[in-house]
């Protein structure tokens, strides 16, 4: 029973008041972090391959900077498991290695290289 004053009202408990009942929040697990897929990438890694061919060939290009702070279109290219041709094409800026990338990845797709993803 709570006390009562002298003119015989209640006195109100310490601290302001009636007591609600505690709101929990639910415990969530944690998301995972999201992967970013990049919309300009700058290494391209194709590959074809067709047994019955005994084809096995890889095309990776890649943006890279020269010793000279340039930028350079380096390309590699051979069967898969030796070594590789390679050549490197100096480009105005990234922009346009950029459009250059896109282009050659674009021409290798339509003759059947596929991406090749990380694992």
């Amino acid at each position: 029973m709570s006390p009562v004053s002298p003119d015989s009202t209640p006195i109100e408990p310490a601290g302001g008041g009636v007591r609600r009942p505690s709101r929990r929040r639910s415990v969530r697990a944690p998301r995972p972090a999201a992967v970013q897929l990049p919309l300009f990438p700058e290494v391209i890694t194709l590959t074809r391959i067709r047994p019955e061919l005994n084809e096995r060939r890889y095309y990776q290009i890649e943006i890279v900077a020269d010793l000279f702070g340039a930028v350079v279109l380096a390309r590699r290219w051979g069967r898969i498991g030796r070594s590789c041709r390679m050549r490197h094409d100096p480009c105005a800026d990234f922009g346009s290695a950029l459009d250059a990338l896109a282009t050659l990845a674009r021409r290798k797709r339509q003759r059947g290289y596929q991406d090749q993803h990380a694992a």
